[in-house]
């Protein structure tokens, strides 16, 4: 059951409508859980079982480390989790990639040959995340009231942020579920923009920018049809991933919960760290939070060189984390080895930037230079594998510059244009809501633009981008 379906609409309007009828705050969260519970059920029933297993495995250990004393068994329970969680996670995620025959054992011992196949893409390595930040942030000492087992539950199956983010904490979903949850008009009128301004990236930029991807980024293809190519997966992917999690923060924000803004106009950033603290903020936080943070404080002795260690294994981490192929690998590599130049350049930086900081052509040229490394880790992010990467290189031995294949320059053009002024909006009240500081007569039109561009563009057969992760 796919956000942008009907029957998607029929079941969030019933439950939202039960979910204000019910006065009482206790009522409300017993409904979201079978809400939420009934909807990873429309998926699969053996997700559904797992998920719950799961987080009782989970909940257990958070408990254990809760109430161990001494440091060795804190840890040992830490790692417990640690040791589960990814485990579990490479198991669904990569025993494919290595073991071809385990279908055949599944099948021997009872469970569908498609049952692997379908766990990952319904928000596997989403919800493991979330649900590792329990027992980390209790071991950090960042959650230390008792948590019941039937809120732990919700924060991980939540339907809105279920099937891909975004991967909020713990620390921050918990207190929503104590807290009395009472109707806002304001709170409903942001939902609604949010879930208008993210379907709206969806369906007339991100899936009307991906013919122009796939007619680009062909073997053999030249290299300016390369470069636009990856201009042009660069938007789909920001409208697709933002247009879902702009989606999923409006249907939660309908009722009452407030989940975290996770792009904050990240083709504006001057230079890769800031773009990843704008990009995927959620991942890149918890990254950040649970993976360079402890790595960086115990490499903290080797100085500049420990923190370029913990960028390598922060990012090829989440290269990881993203899918089986070696080009993840190094798609990782790309940042990690861009991040590595931004921190060993930091005084050769401070130097230029005191000698050209007035200049106004200084900060478009570093925030060019930026996206186009980015484009530059989307070139192995979007390959099937690193053989096709080479197979458009090969455009480059080849001499191939100039030609273009057939494709729509005029949907590339408008929907650059269209995240262009996402972003100008956003960077210029630096609030998502922003819409609601115009004039009525303004609001009207863009909701009514809006509105009817859904209705010429909408296309229920097109999934998101990020549900294969």
């Amino acid at each position: 059951m796919q956000f942008l379906s009907f029957a998607f609409l029929a079941f969030g309007g019933m439950l939202l409508g039960l979910h204000w009828a019910i006065p009482h705050r206790r009522w409300q969260n017993f409904l979201l859980l079978a809400g939420s519970l009934a909807f990873v059920y429309s998926w699969s029933r053996q997700l559904c079982i797992l998920l719950v297993v799961s987080a009782a495995v989970e909940w257990i250990l958070a408990r254990r480390l809760k109430a161990a004393v001494e440091t060795s068994w804190r840890r040992l329970w830490l790692w417990i989790s640690i040791f589960l969680n990814l485990g579990f996670l490479a198991f669904f995620k990569y025993a494919h990639f290595f073991l071809p025959e385990l279908k055949g054992v599944a099948a021997s011992i009872g469970f569908r040959s498609q049952t692997l196949e379908l766990l990952v893409p319904v928000g596997l390595s989403f919800w493991t995340l979330q649900k590792m930040t329990l027992t980390l942030d209790i071991y950090f000492h960042r959650i230390k009231r008792k948590v019941g087992f039937f809120e732990f539950l919700l924060s991980i199956s939540f339907f809105p942020t279920l099937v891909s983010g975004p991967i909020e904490r713990m620390r921050n979903l918990l207190p929503q579920w104590k807290k009395p949850r009472v109707w806002s008009s304001q709170g409903f009128s942001e939902g609604i923009w949010l879930i208008a301004i993210g379907a709206f990236q969806k369906v007339v930029i991100a899936d009307n920018v991906a013919g122009c991807v796939d007619a680009l980024l062909k073997p053999g293809t030249s290299v300016l049809a390369i470069q636009l190519g990856l201009w042009a997966y660069a938007l789909q992917i920001f409208a697709d991933f933002s247009g879902y999690s702009d989606m999923a923060r409006g249907i939660a924000r309908l009722f009452g919960v407030n989940v975290i803004q996770n792009f904050q106009a990240p083709y504006a950033a001057s230079n890769l760290s800031d773009f990843w603290k704008r990009w995927h903020v959620a991942l890149s936080s918890w990254l950040n939070d649970y993976v360079f943070s402890p790595a960086s404080m115990s490499l903290r002795d080797l100085g500049t060189f420990g923190v370029v260690i913990a960028t390598w294994v922060t990012f090829l981490s989440s290269g990881l984390w993203h899918g089986t192929g070696w080009n993840f690998l190094v798609w990782g590599s790309v940042h990690a080895a861009g991040l590595t130049i931004y921190v060993l350049t930091k005084k050769t930086r401070k130097k230029y930037k005191k000698k050209w900081g007035n200049e106004v052509w200084l900060e478009p040229l570093m925030v060019a230079i930026t996206l186009e490394w980015v484009c530059l880790g989307y070139l192995f992010f979007h390959a099937a594998d690193l053989r096709e990467v080479g197979g458009l290189l090969s455009s480059v031995s080849g001499g191939h510059w100039f030609g273009l294949p057939d494709f729509d320059a005029r949907i590339l053009v408008l929907s650059g244009l269209a995240i262009f002024a996402l972003h100008w909006a956003y960077l210029k009240s630096h609030d998502p809501f922003w819409i609601f500081t115009q004039r009525v007569a303004i609001r009207t039109a863009v909701y009514l633009v809006l509105g009817l561009l859904l209705l010429r563009f909408y296309a229920p057969a097109e999934s998101f981008l990020y549900f294969q992760f």
